[in-house]
């Protein structure tokens, strides 16, 4: 073998596996041949290697270059997808707080605002929209013909109980605890003597008895007196606040608030037919202060069932008192005399507005009754 065929040989082994086929070349190695021939040959082979070679470098060059094209645009593709990708999740879930908050804001409002709401607009200003929630939330103001049937009832259950539980028989003045309708003689403007004098005189006894029984029985149900029939608690705490009857249009506004809002709480608890463990005491009370003056008039036979009734007028009172403590507006009792003499029943006034505001004039919702 050659010399030239032995590098040859020793090129193809050594050679890598992607350059085997262009290194075994020359095959015209393995024949015989004169030494010009093997000289041509070798010239040849010299030659074809040189060619080969260029090609297969730049065969190598062209596929990295190509691999780098493909490797960047699969990263740039990768990239796109996942910027893409970020912006939609991001749009999404901020579409999905928006439709979140929509839909808690008009489930919020639908049950009170249904028959008044416009499609067109929406909670543009917060503290507005809270407002607004907040004012929907309290209780509309019971009607004029409620509050008055109300008083009307227990004007009837008054007189019925003067009619039926007192007699009509002559009673010494002398034997009338005065010192027991000074507050009333107070209220109705004249002295605890005439009072006295009106009931121990048969003629004029039905109508003083109703106005006393009133007095001792309603004004604790307009707050024109510490005694109340409201339950202890809230009682103590309404008659805390000063100027309940101020004329300030911004106090009345916020009293007025704090009682719509504080009955509505209370509403489930100390509302109609509700049992109030306070209730007993007050009744005592009010009863105790009717007997400290109306004894020498009962009739014994009956002051079982006097009491009774009492309890029911009572009753019957309280819950009209918490209604009223419920209302935006204030109301109070008259039952100043004038110049046409005793009243038998008085006047129901309100003094503030359902919107908190000052009445003025006052309104005047059941006209005294005066005496015959």
């Amino acid at each position: 073998m050659s010399s030239s065929a032995a590098n040859t040989l020793s090129t193809f082994i050594t050679s890598k596996p992607g350059e085997a086929i262009t290194s075994v070349a020359p095959q015209a190695s393995q024949v015989p041949a004169t030494s010009t021939g093997l000289q041509s040959s070798q010239s040849h082979n010299s030659t074809i290697p040189n060619s080969t070679s260029t090609a297969v470098a730049q065969k190598s060059n062209a596929g990295l270059s190509g691999g780098s094209v493909a490797g960047v645009a699969i990263g740039m593709l990768l990239a796109g997808m996942l910027i893409a990708g970020g912006v939609f999740f991001f749009l999404s879930r901020r579409q999905k707080k928006k439709r979140a908050a929509s839909a808690a804001y008009e489930m919020q409002r639908a049950p009170y605002n249904a028959a008044t709401a416009s499609p067109e607009k929406g909670p543009t200003v917060v503290g507005s929209a809270v407002a607004s929630s907040f004012e929907d939330l309290l209780p509309q103001p019971v009607a004029d013909d409620t509050i008055t049937g109300e008083v009307s009832k227990i004007r009837d259950n008054i007189k019925n109980h003067a009619r039926t539980y007192y007699h009509s028989m002559p009673v010494p003045a002398v034997s009338i605890h005065e010192p027991g309708l000074r507050d009333l003689a107070t209220a109705a403007g004249v002295s605890a003597s005439v009072l006295s004098t009106a009931l121990s005189n048969p003629s004029t006894r039905q109508d003083a008895l109703r106005l006393v029984l009133a007095w001792v029985v309603l004004s604790r149900a307009t707050g024109q007196r510490d005694a109340s029939l409201l339950p202890a608690d809230l009682s103590r705490l309404a008659n805390l606040i000063p100027g309940r009857n101020d004329i300030n249009t911004a106090h009345s506004t916020l009293y007025s608030k704090w009682k719509t809002i504080t009955g509505a709480l209370l509403q489930q608890r100390l509302g109609k037919n509700a049992q109030d463990p306070s209730r007993a005491q007050a009744f005592a009370s009010a009863i105790t202060e009717l007997d400290s003056v109306l004894a020498p008039f009962v009739q014994g036979s009956v002051d079982s069932q006097r009491r009774k009734n009492l309890d029911m007028i009572l009753t019957r009172t309280a819950n009209f008192a918490f209604m009223l403590f419920s209302q935006p507006g204030s109301f109070y009792l008259d039952f100043s005399s004038g110049y046409g003499g005793l009243v038998a029943f008085p006047a129901l006034v309100q003094t503030i507005g359902d919107q908190g505001q000052v009445l003025r004039p006052s309104r005047v919702l059941i006209e005294k009754e005066v005496a015959a």
